[in-house]
């Protein structure tokens, strides 16, 4: 995979596909391939990038506290270096869905549309369990950490799935969302220098300032980040829709990723011809 370079900081990427260009940012503790149902149904339709955050995967890890203004400035880094100057649409989920809330408020004029997935406005408790927990499973095998960390993000239909799938198991196993630690493992302290981040993170007096189309996602079994979380920030952008996924959990990307995939080209494509 191709690497940007800056003041001593590697952020692994990924580059596919050509059109119109989508940016992809994943949540806390996991990696790029977490994607990986949006990558293969978006490649074909556009130009869609994929970065490792600072701390995650390939990317480099430094050992002092993180910003949202540093992931923020990863990102708009990443596209300079990409010689990107049209608009882009730009999509976050969980942790990622709050450092693109702070790019949409600190870059407007970069955006055509902003997609929120699974994220909230300012931290919740939801994710003091999530690092508590993930530091507890430090010592515990892949398929260990895998049954640890599925009830903090897969409904309990999914986790059933899982367990009769030994294919879509092996998928997760490798790739997917929160199961990041597995491979490239994330150590505490990087988990810690991330959380500083996500702690800093209170949009909730300032999202008013976002006027860009946004799409906000949210899962009725999300027990991370629930669904009211969504709603309040459905409420305070005046140019956004929300949709409820039914019976998923935080990883929705993941459990219906066609049904989430489809919403999102057609937000897209109703976008694209509002701004063009």
């Amino acid at each position: 995979m191709p690497t940007l370079t800056f003041d001593n900081i590697n952020i692994n990427y990924i580059l596919v596909g050509k059109g119109e260009p989508l940016i992809l940012v994943h949540g806390f503790g996991t990696k790029l391939q977490g994607w990986h149902f949006q990558i293969e149904f978006f490649k074909k339709k556009m130009k869609v990038i994929a970065l490792d955050n600072r701390g995650v995967g390939k990317s480099s890890r430094p050992n002092y506290p993180y910003t949202m203004d540093m992931l923020v400035e990863d990102i708009n880094n990443l596209l300079v270096h990409l010689k990107i100057n049209e608009p882009i649409h730009l999509c976050g989920i969980s942790m990622g869905g709050m450092i693109v809330q702070h790019f949409a408020l600190k870059y407007p004029e970069k955006l055509k549309t902003l997609i929120l997935c699974a994220t909230s406005e300012k931290l919740d408790k939801g994710f003091y369990h999530l690092v508590n927990g993930l530091k507890e499973m430090e010592s515990l095998g892949p398929k260990e950490k895998i049954l640890e960390l599925c009830p903090f993000v897969f409904s309990r239909k999914f986790q059933r799935k899982l367990r009769e799938d030994k294919k879509l198991f092996n998928l997760i196993k490798n790739d997917a969302f929160f199961i990041a630690p597995i491979n490239d493992p994330t150590e505490i302290k990087d988990y810690e220098n991330q959380a500083y981040a996500i702690e800093e993170h209170d949009t909730s007096k300032i999202l008013e300032q976002i006027k860009i189309p946004t799409l906000i996602f949210g899962a009725t079994k999300d027990r991370l980040v629930p669904l009211h979380h969504q709603k309040a920030l459905q409420e305070k952008i005046d140019n956004s829709r929300l949709e409820i996924i039914k019976g998923c959990g935080h990883a929705f990307t993941i459990e219906n990723p066609d049904y989430v995939n489809g919403l999102i080209w057609n937000f897209i494509k109703k976008n694209h011809r509002l701004c063009n």
